[in-house]
């Protein structure tokens, strides 16, 4: 159901239809979710032998892969009417900041404003780009006092939060079959170390872009 580039009509009918998207579909609440994922991390420090650098890398693997496995799902299936994820798709890039708020509005409701900024899109002439997305609150590192710089090492603490931000690009993309891919998501700015605000960014390129470089 995603369309060549969102109309003002489209747009209207998808803002006021992310509310009751997030009723009818299952509830993911953003904070929950944070303590959530929080949890799952001590776990894989513990697992992997109290190392946290090693268990942010081995979560990230998994969250790309449990996240990519439940989104497209949420993004083909139907949730209302007939209407699935997919009717806030646009094949138009200057569409990613729009759909990209509204996706996750739909599948975390209106916690997701507490947390994170509207997204703001960096075109480069060649046509790879930047899609930077600021967090006012990390749902990931809030409260927590027990982590230091060294714990971290090369890591961020919220970068399973940029790892399922990317994962959501990807798999809208795919099902859309968009002639670009993404190259990394990561957090940028991080509280942990001290930044007055959380920053994830994710990078892309036009595949065609991509296949020359390789």
């Amino acid at each position: 159901m995603s369309v060549e580039k969102l109309g003002f009509f489209r747009k209207l009918l998808i803002s006021l239809g992310k509310n009751l998207y997030y009723r009818k579909s299952q509830k993911v609440n953003v904070l929950g979710l944070g303590l959530m994922m929080r949890e799952l991390l001590r776990d894989y420090r513990e697992v992997l032998g109290g190392s946290l650098e090693n268990a942010l890398s081995e979560f990230e693997k998994q969250v790309q892969i449990q996240a990519g496995e439940v989104i497209s799902k949420l993004i083909s299936e139907p949730i209302m009417m007939g209407v699935s994820m997919s009717y806030a798709l646009s094949r138009d890039i200057n569409d990613l900041p729009f759909t990209t708020q509204a996706m996750f509005h739909g599948m975390i409701g209106k916690d997701y404003y507490k947390v994170f900024e509207y997204p703001n899109l960096i075109l480069n002439a060649d046509g790879s780009g930047t899609l930077i997305i600021r967090m006012n609150q990390c749902i990931m590192c809030a409260g927590i006092d027990d982590v230091t710089k060294e714990d971290l090492g090369k890591k961020d603490y919220g970068s399973t939060v940029a790892t399922l931000f990317g994962t959501v690009i990807k798999e809208a993309w795919d099902y859309m079959e968009m002639p670009y891919q993404v190259l990394e998501a990561k957090e940028t700015r991080c509280y942990l170390r001290g930044d007055p605000f959380g920053e994830i960014t994710i990078t892309f390129a036009p595949k065609s872009l991509v296949q020359k470089e390789e």
